[in-house]
C-alpha cells in the first residue's frame, strides 16, 4: 500500500517552505514533513496520489462558485447552497478515511468557500446597487429614446442607445428608427442605420432586404424641372421593399400633379383611414428673397382656406413645414379639373356649365362674406367630377384676405388670361375682381377660348386694359343672348359695372339656366 501512496503537501506546507526559502526553513519543513506523515501513518492513512489534483479542482470549482453563482443566486439562497457544499465535503473526506484509509485535504477547500462567502457577502451588496443603477439608466436611456422617436428626433433617439449594451430591445429600436429614416426620405441616414444593425447582429428582420433597397435609392437626385415659378421638385418614390415615405403624418401614395409652386401628391392619413391630397413647396427649387415670399404666398393659401367651410371649396385638414419643403393636407377632390373641359370638342352641355357656375359662385360668395377673395379664379382651380357632379375650388395660394395688411396693392399675382384690369394695374382688389374672373371662366367653358389673346404678357396685358373683348357669339354662334348678355356683365372693364355680388351671379346663372332648359324642353 505503500507504494502506492506517495506524501502530499498541502497549500499551507508550501507556503511556509516558499515564504522561510532558508536552509534552516527547508530543514525546518522536511522535519515537519516527516512528523505529519509519520502522524498519520501512525492512524493507517495515506494520500492517494491523485489527491492533489482532486484538491485542486475543488479550489477552482469553490473560487467559481463564489465568483458567479453567489452573485447570480444573492446572498441568501447563497448560503443554504454553500453550507451544503461545505457539508458535502466533510461528509467526503470522512468516508475517504473510514473507508479506504486515505486522506485528503479538502479543508482547504472548506476554508476558501466559509472566507469567500463572507468576502462575497460584503461585497454583493454595492455590487446589487450598482448593478441596479446600471439597469435603471440603460432602461431610462432605452425608454428615452423611444420617446425621442415617437416624437420624429430620429438623430437624438440614436444617440441615447451609443452607450447601451447589444439587446433584442435596443436593435429593435434602432430597426424602428431606421423605418423613421425611411419615411422621412432621410435614405442615406436610413442605410448607415441598416449597416449598424446588420453588423451587430445578421439577418436581423428584414434588414438585408432594406439594404438592398436602399443602395438603389440613397443618393439619388431629386428630379427638377424649368426655374422660376414652374420649378417642382419631386420626392424619390421607392419600391415596395422601402417603407413609403412620409409628410407629417401623411403617407405619400403617388403624384397627382404639379403646380406653380410645387408637387401635389395624393396621400393617406393612416391614423383615420383618410385620403388627402397634399400640396408641397419645395424649398430646394428656389432661394433667397424669392422662397421667402413663395413661402409667405404658401402658408397664406393654409389660412385663408382654412377659414372656409363650404361644400365647394377644399378643406384644409393641416399645414406643416419639414427641413426642404412646406405642405397643406386638404381633402382629395376627385374629378378633373375644368380646364379639360375647355376645348373645343370637349366642352360640357350648356346647362351643366350653367348649373356650376352658379355653384361657384355661391362658394365665392361665401369666401367673400368671410373677407376672402381668391384672386386665381380659372378653370385649371376648379375641380369638376362628372360622376356626381361635385365641385371644388382650391389654390387660394394668392388669396386675399381683407383684413390682413400683409397682402397689399401693388402686387400683381394671378394667371393673366383670366385676370381682371384692376388685378392688372395692381389696384385694390375685391370680390368683383373674382366675378370678371368666373365671367372669363364661363367664357372659356361655353367657346373653349378666352375674350383676350395675346403673344406676349404686355399685348396681353394691353389688349384688356384697353380694348373690347372679343363676343362669344363670334366664336360660339349656338349662344342664345342671355349666355351672352350675362358674360358681358361679369366681365366689365369696370367693376361698379358687373354683378353687385357673387350671390347677385348665382342667381342671374340660376334663371339662365332654367330658361336655356325650358327651351330645349320645348
Amino acid at each position: 500500500m505503500a507504494g502506492d501512496q506517495i506524501p502530499m503537501v498541502s497549500w499551507l506546507d508550501r507556503l511556509l517552505l516558499n515564504v522561510l526559502g532558508s536552509s534552516e526553513g527547508a530543514e525546518w519543513g522536511a522535519i515537519a514533513l516527516d512528523q505529519w506523515q509519520s502522524v498519520l501513518a501512525e492512524r493507517g492513512l495515506a494520500q492517494p496520489a491523485w489527491g492533489h489534483l482532486s484538491v485542486q479542482g475543488g479550489l477552482v470549482f469553490a473560487a467559481a462558485y463564489l465568483v458567479f453563482a453567489v452573485p447570480a443566486m444573492g446572498a441568501a439562497v447563497a448560503l443554504p447552497v454553500t453550507l451544503l457544499l461545505g457539508g458535502g465535503l466533510v461528509v467526503l473526506q470522512a468516508a475517504m478515511m473510514f473507508y479506504h484509509s486515505l486522506w485528503l485535504p479538502l479543508g482547504e477547500i472548506n476554508t476558501l468557500l466559509v472566507v469567500g462567502y463572507v468576502v462575497m457577502l460584503f461585497w454583493l451588496q454595492p455590487h446589487r446597487r450598482i448593478r441596479a443603477l446600471t439597469d435603471n439608466v440603460l432602461d431610462a436611456r432605452l425608454k428615452l429614446g423611444q420617446l425621442l422617436l415617437s416624437q420624429g428626433q430620429t438623430d437624438e433617439a440614436l444617440a441615447t442607445l451609443r452607450w447601451c449594451p447589444e439587446s433584442e430591445d435596443t436593435l429593435e429600436l434602432r430597426y424602428q428608427i431606421a423605418l423613421q429614416q425611411e419615411r422621412k426620405r432621410q435614405y442615406d441616414k436610413a442605410l448607415q442605420t441598416y449597416l449598424e444593425i446588420n453588423d451587430r447582429k445578421r439577418k436581423f428582420r428584414d434588414v438585408p432586404d432594406r439594404l438592398e433597397a436602399l443602395q438603389k435609392v440613397a443618393g439619388e437626385a431629386t428630379v427638377v424641372h424649368t426655374g422660376g415659378f414652374e420649378a417642382t421638385r419631386t420626392l424619390v418614390m421607392p419600391d415596395q421593399a422601402v417603407s413609403r415615405p412620409t409628410l407629417g403624418r401623411y403617407e405619400i401614395v403617388r403624384e397627382l400633379g404639379r403646380g406653380a409652386m410645387g408637387v401635389v401628391y395624393l396621400g393617406t392619413d393612416p391614423k383615420i383611414s383618410r385620403t388627402v391630397a397634399i400640396k408641397t413647396l419645395s424649398y430646394q427649387s428656389f432661394d433667397g428673397k424669392e422662397l421667402q415670399e413663395l413661402k409667405g404666398r404658401f402658408f397664406r393659401e393654409a389660412e385663408a382656406a382654412g377659414r372656409l367651410n363650404h361644400p365647394a371649396i377644399v378643406t384644409v385638414y393641416d399645414v406643416g413645414e419639414e427641413a426642404d419643403l412646406a405642405y397643406i393636407a386638404m381633402d382629395y377632390a376627385e374629378g378633373r379639373p375644368l380646364s379639360d373641359f375647355g376645348r373645343a370638342g370637349r366642352l360640357l352641355p350648356l346647362g351643366t356649365v350653367l348649373e356650376v357656375m352658379a355653384r361657384v359662385a355661391d362658394a365665392l360668395a361665401y369666401a367673400h362674406e368671410q373677407k376672402i377673395v381668391h384672386r386665381d379664379i380659372k378653370p385649371g382651380n376648379i375641380i369638376y367630377n362628372p360622376d356626381t357632379g361635385g365641385i371644388k375650388i382650391t389654390d387660394f395660394g394668392i388669396a386675399k384676405i381683407t383684413d390682413d395688411s400683409v397682402t397689399r396693392t401693388g402686387s400683381v399675382m394671378g394667371s393673366p388670361l383670366y385676370m381682371s384690369p384692376e388685378q392688372l394695374k395692381g389696384q385694390k382688389v375685391t370680390g368683383a375682381s373674382d366675378i370678371y374672373s368666373l365671367g372669363v371662366t364661363l367664357f372659356k367653358l361655353v367657346t373653349g377660348e378666352t375674350p383676350y389673346q395675346g403673344d406676349t404678357l404686355a399685348n396681353l396685358t394691353y389688349q384688356i386694359l384697353n380694348k373690347r373683348p372679343r363676343s362669344a357669339r363670334s366664336i360660339n354662334a349656338d349662344l342664345s343672348n342671355g349666355v351672352v348678355r350675362l358674360i358681358n356683365k361679369s366681365i366689365q372693364r369696370e367693376p361698379d359695372k358687373r354683378f353687385g355680388s357673387a350671390s347677385e351671379m348665382a342667381e342671374a346663372l340660376r334663371r339662365l339656366a332654367a330658361r336655356e332648359g325650358r327651351e330645349v324642353a320645348s
